[in-house]
This record gives C-alpha cells, structure tokens and sequence, in this order.
C-alpha cells in the first residue's frame, strides 16, 4: 500500500512540475486569424507571444483542425518588392517578445475547410522545442477592420 501511495504522490507532482514548466514559459495574448475574401482557403493569423522562461524556446510547428496546413511567414523588403517566405520555426528568447504582425511575422492558414465568421473563435495548436505545446483560440476578426483604421 506504502509503494502504491508514493507512487501516486510522485506522479502527481511530476504532473504538477510539468505544468508549473509550461506556465511559466510561453504565453500567448491578443491571437486571431482574419475573415477571408468569397472563394478563398488561406488566411493569416496574428498575435504576441512572451518567453516568460529562462530559457530559449523554438516553435516548430502548429496546426489547426480548420486548416489544411498552418506554416509561419515573413515579409520581406528587397529592393522596393516585398516577398513573403516560410520559415521552419520561430525562435522566442529568454524575457523576449515576438509578434506576428501583418506586414511582418505572422501564420499563414492554407485550405481553410469551413466559413470564419467575426466573433467566433478557432483553436489552434503550437509546438516547441523543450518548452512545451499549446492549445489556443484565435478570435476571429474581420478582413476589413485593419484597413477600416486607415
């Protein structure tokens, strides 16, 4: 009986130091993906993310069950053209914020297999290196409204 109580006792606190790891590492604010133009599958998302941790942490990958693929992209500037290129994954330093911002970093959504309607939400799921995985909503907002501000 012994053995059996310090076996659960150990299980339930390595659970609790996995959980406590992921709390502290990445934390994520302000996501959400854009409505997308009639007869169109792709669309991007946004949002911030803050390294809470003391170590380095890489996102490799992530994925969405409204998408076919979900790949991370920049914008680039060359020569007056700007380029938008795949990456393999996105680095997130110790104390470090990164964004995803129109124009810049951000996720691209390719075979979007259902309507995005405003106000709704969509989850989505991040992968990393050592600092855990998340599962997110992103707040769906209009194509429009960024433009509207202008």
């Amino acid at each position: 009986m012994k053995k059996i109580l310090v076996c659960l006792l150990l299980v339930v606190t390595m659970s609790a130091i996995s959980e406590s790891k992921a709390d502290e590492s990445l934390q994520f604010y302000d996501g959400y993906l854009r409505t997308m133009p009639p007869g169109q599958s792709v669309t991007a998302g946004f949002m911030t993310v803050v390294n809470h941790s003391k170590g380095n942490c890489l996102i490799t990958a992530a994925a969405s069950p409204i998408a076919k693929r979900v790949e991370f992209h920049e914008h680039l500037h060359n020569d007056g053209i700007m380029q938008m290129r795949p990456l393999a994954a996105v680095s997130v330093s110790a104390g470090e914020t990164v964004k995803f911002v129109s124009g810049g970093l951000h996720l691209m959504f390719f075979g979007v297999n259902q309507p995005l309607r405003v106000g709704e939400a969509a989850s989505f799921k991040l992968q990393t290196d050592r600092c855990g995985d998340y599962e997110l909503m992103l707040n769906i907002k209009s194509l429009m409204q960024p433009m509207m501000g202008h």
